[in-house]
């Protein structure tokens, strides 16, 4: 330790300031960076906000004193506290997000006036909307506009409602028909006299969502979805009956069809001549019969106890009959709607692999040989098809099935890597360096700092030990003499052999004389306990 406190002592003022600076500067590094390391983590808790919910969301924080990070497009807090603030935030209804909503009314003022009233009520309905809209995943930020005419009292000046929307989509997301057409009949439901034909989205590209389709040009959106789902249905059907087969990933299929969309309503009335049927029927029948005495007409005959003349009598026999019968025609009458979307002709083009064989004299997986499968194998694979996709000739329906190699895939496909965006590696590395940062600092301040100069000590305190020893060997040389005479006798008369005894044959066999020690232990000690009785009285 005297020597080590020496040996520093004897350093230049030069070095002594470098190796003073080095120490400071490692060890206030160390203990920079272990702080560091210390510090949160922070998180992402709310993004793309505007500036009215950031700033009272920045303003709520400063209330909670929770420590905060605002970047351009985010505010970041804490990650051990990210929920629980969500949460409480939540519960106090930030962020609002699409702007005022009909919290506008909570406050009542009654110095505003009708014009001011009726805006702050447009505001609110826009705002609400928009979130209502934004309440969908796809959907990032949202936008409404109304355009409401004020009542007229004549009807041929009365104007109807419009809205305008504007919708900012999530990256790789996209709005299918039936969610636009939603956002579009929600808008039109909540003002009264909308028409839904006077609803226009807009995404944050300038396309156009919604599309008036006139139906003489062709399929509207929804006509074509139906189409491409029929299709895809088809498609699915023919590779689920072949690849049992064929093997998966070997059947490729098209189709096209042709679907008639057009509505047709028809009424027919069809009469039956030979099915007639008694509607009414009508039978009056009629017979009379008569007999009586006949004598001479007039008074004579009807005076009493006068014998009329009797004369030869008459009969009277009367009939009638009659009968109508109303007969009704059969008659049948029929109202057909025509159904919608029905199929007027198919197509299928089916794509069949062949097989593949490694050589019998080859060890290679790689070397295959291809084989097509036979024309009976194909007709089949075409029968299938056809029954499978309800075939009819008549309509016209086409199916070709067809055998080609396809392109050969990798024995083993790996797995599809995981893309990170930028931010996310930079954030992993941040992470990684805060706790491996310290750790490797004060390795390189170990190796390149605390190690040059332990060993800088090491090498300047070693030249003045060995000058010590050669001084004492030296001493003991002059002054032990008839120790070496003894030692010299041992070496005789035992066969040891004794090292030199000058300054000089010491220092070119500095190299060898630990191993005499090993070597001879017994006569190393002795000559030792000699040079310490020579030197004492000194």
């Amino acid at each position: 330790m005297a020597n080590t406190i020496e040996t520093i002592k004897n350093w230049s003022n030069r070095k002594k300031i470098a190796i003073s600076l080095s120490l400071v500067l490692g060890i206030a590094a160390i203990v920079l960076l272990f702080s560091w390391s210390q510090l949160p983590n922070y998180s992402v808790l709310f993004s793309n906000l505007s500036e009215g919910d950031a700033g009272k969301i920045v303003e709520k924080l400063q209330q909670l004193k929770v420590p905060y990070q605002v970047t351009s497009n985010s505010i970041m807090v804490p990650m051990e506290k990210v929920y629980d603030l969500r949460l409480q935030l939540a519960a106090q209804g930030l962020p609002q997000g699409g702007g005022i909503g009909f919290e506008v009314f909570d406050k009542t003022d009654f110095q505003a006036t009708d014009f001011v009233q009726k805006l702050n009520y447009k505001r609110a309905l826009e705002g609400e909307l928009a979130r209502t809209i934004m309440a969908l995943a796809e959907v990032d930020r949202a936008r409404v506009h109304l355009a409401m005419p004020e009542k007229s009292l004549f009807v041929k000046d009365k104007q109807q409602p419009t809205a305008s929307i504007l919708i900012a989509l999530k990256s790789a997301k996209s709005l299918t028909q039936d969610q636009i057409q939603g956002i579009v009949h929600l808008v039109s439901s909540s003002i009264e006299g909308l028409n839904p034909n006077d609803v226009t989205i807009v995404d944050s590209s300038g396309n156009m969502l919604t599309r008036k389709v006139d139906e003489m040009m062709g399929l509207t959106s929804t006509e074509l979805d139906y189409q491409r789902k029929y299709e895809k249905d088809v498609e699915q059907g023919i590779r689920d009956i072949l690849e049992p087969v064929v093997g998966k990933n070997k059947v490729k299929v098209k189709v096209h069809t042709e679907l008639d969309f057009s509505r047709s309503e028809k009424t027919e009335e069809t009469y039956d001549p030979d099915g007639a049927v008694v509607r009414s029927q009508q039978t009056t029948t009629e017979d009379s019969t008569s007999a009586s005495p006949a004598g001479v007409v007039g008074v004579q005959s009807n005076l009493p106890a006068k014998t009329a003349t009797q004369s030869s009598g008459g009969q009277r026999e009367s009939k009638k009959k009659s009968e109508t019968i109303n007969n009704e025609i059969s008659k049948t009458v029929n109202h057909v709607i025509a159904p919608y979307g029905t199929l007027k002709k198919l197509t299928a083009a089916v794509l069949v692999d062949g097989v593949y064989a490694m050589k019998p004299d080859s060890k290679d997986p790689n070397d295959v040989v291809y084989t097509p499968h036979k024309e009976e194998e194909l007709k089949q694979y075409e029968s299938l098809v056809k029954k499978a996709i309800g075939f009819t000739e008549t309509r016209g329906d086409d199916v070709t099935v067809i055998n080609m190699p396809f392109e050969p895939l990798p024995k083993e496909e790996a797995l599809p890597e995981v893309k990170k965006s930028i931010g996310e590696y930079i954030k992993d590395g941040v992470v990684v360096t805060k706790y491996l940062a310290p750790v490797l600092l004060a390795l390189m301040f170990i190796a390149f700092v605390v190690r040059p100069v332990v060993k800088s000590l090491v090498i300047e305190t070693r030249p003045a030990v060995k000058e010590v020893a050669f001084a004492r060997g030296g001493m003991a040389a002059d002054t032990g003499h008839e120790a070496a005479k003894k030692a010299q006798q041992s070496k005789e008369a035992g066969g040891v052999k004794m090292p030199p005894t000058d300054e000089a044959t010491i220092r070119r066999e500095m190299s060898g004389w630990s191993d005499w020690v090993k070597e001879n232990p017994a006569q190393a000690a002795t000559m030792i306990k000699e040079w310490m009785a020579k030197e004492e009285p000194s």
